[in-house]
């Protein structure tokens, strides 16, 4: 294909990318997807191989006039990609995430001009050049043998100055570890309420506790630790976009509110005895750390990295 030629499809494992109608097939079956995620697919398979930051992905798909959740619907449109080619964004085969940066096509990409002639692939520079905003890295299907593989890298170096890379699970897995959580804590809470007076003779009997203070701060929390953990199984159960931001923003008011429940184990100390009810209490205080986690592995890109545990 002639270099004067624009490339009218784009071809990759399977998949072809009509530039014109904006249309995804792949075998031949079109794939149903979006305006705003075809648009970033084009600018990303139209650039294999190159690191394309957010920045420019803000300016190519809105403008510098418009006014919108960029993070949001960057991060809602790699989705529904993610989810139109069948790819894991712990193992991806087409775009690499790199946190913080941008996004990567990794795969091999054969451009087809109007007159139906394939282009070759360009082959990635093996070096990168230091004067571009958005450089081209080298062979980027290829990772180097002791860098990062999956983009997960922290931004911090190991030792001999290697990249550490950061521990995620799978989205489904990790959804589903949270929600169960949240379950356990309502079953918790539903279990004070309901053995209230249980808890009452509990408290002046076994540690002398004031009563009158102790009993509507068990109710208040429990009333609250109820409606936020209704909110949080519905939102991530329901999977929207921003329930992974919106857990950031709940997080130090959640870890106080789990820290203060951590020590419910004490009032089963009579049936449970001591050191079961110790060991209760580290896991509950250790649960919290385990939920941020969780919702960073589910909902990894509208999560700064920096908020992580």
């Amino acid at each position: 294909m002639p270099e004067s030629e624009s490339p009218i499809l784009l071809r990759f494992e399977g998949f072809e990318l009509d530039l014109r109608t904006r249309e995804l097939h792949r075998d031949g079956r079109l794939v149903k997807l979006q305006d705003l995620p075809i648009k970033l697919l084009a600018l990303l398979a139209g650039r294999p191989g190159e690191l394309i930051a957010r920045e420019e992905i803000e300016k190519a798909l809105w403008g510098e006039d418009q006014f919108v959740d960029f993070e949001h619907g960057i991060n809602t449109a790699m989705r529904k990609i993610r989810d139109a080619l069948e790819e894991n964004a712990d193992q991806p085969r087409f775009i690499e995430t790199l946190p913080r940066k941008g996004y990567r096509f990794i795969a091999r990409v054969e451009p087809v001009g109007p007159s139906g002639e394939v282009r070759p692939a360009p082959a990635a520079p093996a070096q990168a050049p230091t004067n571009s905003s958005t450089p081209a890295l080298a062979n980027a299907a290829v990772p180097p043998k002791n860098g990062p593989k999956n983009g997960n890298v922290t931004p911090g170096a190991g030792r001999n100055g290697q990249a550490v890379e950061e521990f995620f699970l799978p989205r489904n897995q990790a959804r589903g570890l949270f929600l169960l959580i949240q379950a356990g804590y309502l079953i918790i809470y539903c279990s004070a309420l309901y053995k209230l007076e249980s808890l009452e003779e509990v408290l002046e009997v076994v540690y002398q506790a004031p009563v009158v203070i102790v009993i509507p701060v068990v109710v208040v929390t429990a009333m609250c630790g109820i409606a936020v953990r209704l909110y949080l199984l519905t939102s991530l159960g329901l999977n929207h976009p921003a329930a992974g931001m919106k857990y950031r923003k709940l997080f130090p008011w959640l870890f106080v509110l789990d820290t203060l429940w951590a020590v419910s184990p004490f009032l089963l100390v009579r049936k449970i005895g001591i050191g079961v009810a110790l060991a209760s209490v580290a896991g509950l205080a250790y649960l919290p750390f385990v939920q941020r986690t969780l919702i960073r592995s589910s909902h990894r890109e509208p999560l700064p990295s920096n908020s992580g545990g």
